[in-house]
């Protein structure tokens, strides 16, 4: 591995940080360095070993630590700018950005900056988290709507979202007043997060898009098409104009990723998928994964009342849409060929999702404490997600409780998984609702289908390779600006 040229010597280094050979040189913590041996100091020399020599671990075994080089031959610092708080780790987003914050602050003293609703006075970071300084700010507020709308109408390539509280500079101000530049590296959870602070450059950064929102808005574009061209009078000239803005809103988000993505070192996708649609330069894929529960609660093999589950923030838009779907579309037909069958719709609901309650038919459970008892309980796990972007982590979540999955292939995109193999495929609602009958009434189907979703879910997603991933971009981004 050291037998390297100059030229290329750095990015060996970092490559071999990344594969693991870091894990014999390390510093415990609240130790003494303990060096590289002689040969491997001699052949890096200066910067490069100091990168090798400044290493520690964390108290848990399973994480280890990375070195940036520093002048000062300190400790990595990081800077997290996270948009919500991820404890508990309720939702997939949530689940994302806890294993962030959870592998940088293994290998980096962590300075975590998080921006939350206005009721929560306080930033509570769990105990066995090692976060060096931590504080939280409320979200931005929303101008007045016919300023907003104005800004977005005029000003092309800011995308809607973004200038709807673009003008409150009171995060931007808080941050820059807290934190402690220059950083080794850091780390915005969303574009909106690095857009509301005011695009601070405080050292080598990354943005992790999560979704592409400019994919999102063409998937969305398309439904709302289709149903004007069926000529559906329900709200017609809503949609009109709902259609005209996502369109336009797509293109500004494509046209902002672009930008952003020149001003920052790596943007990061959860997919090869929206890697390869991003058309960016500098993009890096960290998949999404589920932690690996202790048991798995579904029980496949089992008859039981036929519960359907769909699980989610049900107040995000294609979450929204997908409940409305599923209970106007998909529900009656299955009720139909299964009798007694019942869908739970779990997850923080916004008011249109509220009204669609209908007792012992389609439970609106709403926000639950933990999913343990709804998991334990669902015979299928549906996502009648039509329109998105990254990954969901819902699908893996079920697939690590043995849970049988009916998807769309929007809902499943991204995720290394075959129809008919790992769970069933379904696009319009006539086959979503028979896919979904099918495997309520077949527990043969069921067992064999989550077999191989568990041993997929297993060797792909349980949260290795994310780390993994993750740990190599960190080495990478945080000797960036230094060895350059």
């Amino acid at each position: 591995m050291f037998g390297a040229s100059s030229g290329t010597l750095a990015a060996e280094v970092l490559r071999g940080l990344a594969n693991g050979w870091f894990r014999y040189y390390l510093r415990p913590w609240g130790g003494e360095a303990i060096r590289p041996p002689a040969p491997v100091v001699a052949e890096l020399g200066g910067v490069h070993a100091d990168i090798a020599g400044r290493l520690r671990v964390s108290p848990s075994d399973r994480w280890w630590g990375v070195g940036a080089p520093r002048p000062d031959g300190g400790a990595v610092r990081a800077l997290l700018v996270a948009d919500n708080v991820p404890w508990p780790t309720l939702g997939g987003g949530l689940i994302r950005l806890a294993q962030v914050v959870e592998t940088t602050a293994s290998v980096a003293d962590l300075d975590l900056f998080v921006l939350h609703e206005p009721r929560r006075t306080k930033v509570v970071v769990p105990s066995e988290v090692r976060v060096h300084r931590s504080t939280g700010a409320p979200y931005p507020r929303n101008s007045r709507q016919l300023r907003w709308r104005l800004e977005w109408a005029l000003r092309r390539g800011m995308p809607l979202e973004l200038a709807m509280a673009r003008a409150d500079l009171a995060p931007q101000l808080a941050l820059r007043d807290w934190a402690r530049p220059p950083y080794d590296v850091v780390w915005f959870s969303t574009a909106p997060m690095f857009e509301w602070t005011g695009r601070p450059d405080f050292g080598p950064t990354i943005v992790d898009l999560m979704d592409l929102e400019d994919e999102k808005a063409r998937l969305r574009s398309g439904l709302l098409a289709d149903r004007l061209r069926r000529g559906e009078p329900e709200g017609s000239v809503r949609d009109r104009i709902a259609w005209l803005q996502a369109r336009l809103n797509g293109r500004d988000w494509r046209r902002y990723q672009h930008a952003m993505a020149e001003r920052v070192e790596r943007v990061v996708v959860p997919s090869r998928e929206d890697a390869e649609r991003s058309g960016l330069a500098n993009v890096d894929v960290i998949p999404n994964s589920y932690p690996r529960p202790h048991r798995p609660l579904g029980n496949p093999s089992m008859a039981g009342p036929p519960v359907i589950l769909f699980q989610g923030s049900l107040d995000y838009p294609p979450n929204i849409d997908g409940a409305k779907w599923l209970t106007n579309e998909i529900a009656p037909r299955i009720r139909a060929a299964v009798p007694g069958s019942e869908v739970r719709l779990v997850g923080r609901a916004a008011t249109s999702v509220k009204w669609l309650h209908q007792a012992g038919v389609v439970n609106v459970v709403g926000q639950v404490p933990s999913m343990e008892d709804e998991l334990a309980r669902a015979s299928v796990a549906v996502v009648p997600v039509r329109y998105g972007s990254g990954t969901r982590v819902k699908i893996l979540e079920s697939f690590a409780h043995r849970v049988p999955v009916v998807s769309t292939t929007v809902g499943a995109e991204g995720l290394d998984v075959e129809d008919g193999v790992h769970l069933l495929l379904a696009d319009d609602p006539v086959e979503f609702a028979a896919a979904t009958a099918r495997l309520l009434g077949d527990a043969t189907l069921r067992v064999r289908l989550t077999d191989a979703a568990r041993e997929r879910y297993l060797d792909r997603y349980d949260g290795r390779a994310a780390d993994e991933e993750l740990r190599r971009l960190l080495v990478e981004v945080a000797g960036s600006r230094t060895l350059s």
